[in-house]
């Protein structure tokens, strides 16, 4: 009996240990999984509050953006937020119920001289109780104006592409275009049906064998060509400065001489004598070799003759006299031999502007490539019809853009064939142009945002 009873109580007394363990444990499983729930909810937590501020930081930085764009909407030429003083500028951002929720600090940095380009540097804060701001976040922009050249031919009389042409980039005229080459953008007259010459197949203020022709577009609103020659001027000023370069006038049977080089030099020779139908130099005298100006002007009242290879940002500006103009005449602008960038669709670009007329010479390469903007005040910009073993060329690459008031053409057509000019031609718009244009090429006064990325 005794013995029944004391295995009994082992019995019980395993049970009881087994009890106490099952407790003990179940209470240390208990209390790890609270804590890791608890722990889990507080690092939530934090991890939600700290995604919140660097939200909020992020949308105070888009308001400062915001605000400056405004702030040149009204007040175009301000580039210190209104305090004449050198930043940064700091504004407070409050809630609609008047409470002080973070701040943004702006960094301005103005166009340089004859350039419209902004760059809007914005940091958002978030503050906290104390004041003191955090999680910041910052946020870069460009804004700009945008460049009467936004097509590679802006054109305000009739012009036609021939079946040997290839564009890439958008057309305009304010005239008529008859268009038998490719395009891979929109062709946009301003004309309309009954204005333009039926007799060449005419049937709208786009007509011709090319195409696709659901790119083109007709009539489209005509543009305004601005007084271009107004900004002559401000050339003029720009080249009178230390940062410019003022080349002496010249007689209409003399001119300059300027050749460029890969390194961001150029040559500038006197031209003493030229041919007037062919404008082959036949004397001319070496004056210096320098770097392209720090404000990239280059101006004269006279003929000026351009070749070489561009490192930089220039602008070489054929002028005429208020006298000569009187006269019926003008100096012209001639692109001598090739023109190109040093590097396509980087910050070299030059910009050709003439008072009278842009003009290819006639002792050129068959081969023959130009980058730039050309732009022709009153004259046309065009090669000659000549004849001779350099008449007929075999190509011309075009990287860039042509404005000019009185139209364009490269080539001569004769009962369908090619007599004169280049017989393939070939045009591609330089983006670069539409928000950094060369300096004095007309603008649209009106800021639009270029980019916009965050800063990491």
């Amino acid at each position: 009996m005794s013995s029944n009873n004391n295995q009994k109580i082992l019995k019980n007394s395993h049970r009881g240990v087994t009890l106490i363990f099952v407790m003990v444990f179940g209470f240390i499983a208990f209390a790890t999984i609270t804590l890791g729930i608890v722990s889990y909810s507080i690092y939530q937590s934090s991890t939600t509050r700290f995604i919140y501020k660097r939200d909020l930081s992020f949308h105070l930085a888009e308001a400062g953006i915001d605000y400056y764009h405004w702030h040149l909407i009204q007040f175009p030429e301000d580039y210190t937020d209104g305090t004449g003083q050198v930043g940064s500028y700091v504004h407070d951002y409050y809630d609609k119920n008047g409470n002080l929720v973070g701040k943004f600090s702006l960094e301005i940095d103005a166009p340089a001289e004859g350039t419209h380009v902004v760059g809007v540097r914005s940091t958002g804060l978030v503050v906290d109780s104390s004041g003191n701001g955090n999680s910041p976040r910052t946020i870069e922009a460009y804004f700009g104006y945008e460049s009467f050249s936004d097509s590679s031919f802006v054109i305000g009389s009739d012009i036609i592409f021939s079946a040997t042409s290839v564009t890439h980039g958008k057309i305009f005229s304010n005239g008529c275009i008859e268009f038998n080459g490719l395009s891979d953008n929109f062709v946009q007259s301003a004309k309309t049906s009954p204005q333009c010459p039926t007799n060449t197949g005419g049937n709208g203020g786009v007509y011709g064998t090319g195409g696709p022709t659901s790119f083109w577009q007709y009539p489209v609103p005509r543009k305004d060509f601005p007084a271009m020659g107004t900004n002559f001027s401000d050339l003029h000023n720009m080249a009178n400065t230390a940062d410019g370069r003022f080349l002496s006038s010249q007689s209409a049977s003399k001119g300059w001489h300027l050749i460029f080089y890969p390194n961001g030099t150029y040559d500038t020779y006197k031209v003493r004598t030229f041919s007037s139908t062919n404008y082959s130099i036949s004397d001319q005298t070496f004056i210096d070799n320098r770097p392209i100006p720090v404000n990239g002007v280059i101006y004269s009242e006279s003929n000026m003759f351009v070749e070489g290879t561009v490192n930089g940002r220039v602008t070489v500006v054929s002028d005429s006299s208020d006298a000569l103009l009187a006269s019926g005449k003008s100096h012209t602008l001639i692109v001598y031999d090739n023109l190109i960038y040093n590097q396509k669709y980087s910050d070299d670009i030059i910009g050709l502007m003439s008072e009278g007329n842009i003009k290819i010479a006639y002792n050129v390469p068959t081969d023959m490539e130009i980058d730039g903007m050309l732009l022709s005040v009153t004259g046309k910009i065009v090669r000659d019809n000549y004849a001779g073993s350099y008449g007929l060329r075999n190509s011309l690459s075009f990287f860039g853009s042509v404005v000019s008031v009185n139209g364009s053409g490269f080539k001569y057509i004769s009962n369908g064939n090619i007599v004169s000019g280049f017989i393939n031609t070939s045009y591609t718009y330089d983006g670069n142009l539409l928000y950094q244009p060369p300096v004095g090429v007309p603008v649209i006064p009106q800021y639009h945002l270029i980019s916009w990325k965050e800063a990491k």
